[in-house]
């Protein structure tokens, strides 16, 4: 179970990522130092080391590839906000409209009896 101080400073590292990012820091350096930081944060709160981790080394790696996989999200939308130009409202809408009538012609298309949901409650 992760801890509320855990959820924090993971909250914190994405705020100063964004923060980063929107004052130019490249997004290399950023992630290094986030690693790092990581690193620092996970040595002070377990001294021992091996013997007070509880994750194998596979989990170990498998946290820190989410991680980094987060903040590339995280820049990758960053980008996105700041170099796409949107639409006004109207053609926005419109394109929703057309994107959402050809959803539910596909789904008409390929499931004509609808699923095979049951909405009654099982006992």
């Amino acid at each position: 179970m992760v801890s509320r101080t855990d959820i924090f400073l993971l909250v914190l590292a994405t705020a100063a990522f964004v923060t980063g990012l929107s004052i130019g820091v490249p997004p290399v350096w950023l992630i290094g130092s986030t690693v790092i930081v990581l690193m620092i944060y996970i040595g002070l709160r377990y001294p021992r080391g091996r013997a007070d981790w509880k994750y194998s080394s596979i989990e170990t790696i498998y946290m820190l590839s989410t991680m980094v996989t987060m903040l590339l999200l995280v820049y990758i939308i960053f980008m996105a906000a700041t170099s796409i130009r949107i639409p006004n409202s109207m053609m926005l809408s419109l394109a929703i409209a057309a994107l959402a009538f050809m959803v539910m012609f596909l789904l008409g298309m390929f499931y004509p009896s609808g699923g095979k949901f049951s909405l009654k409650k099982q006992k």
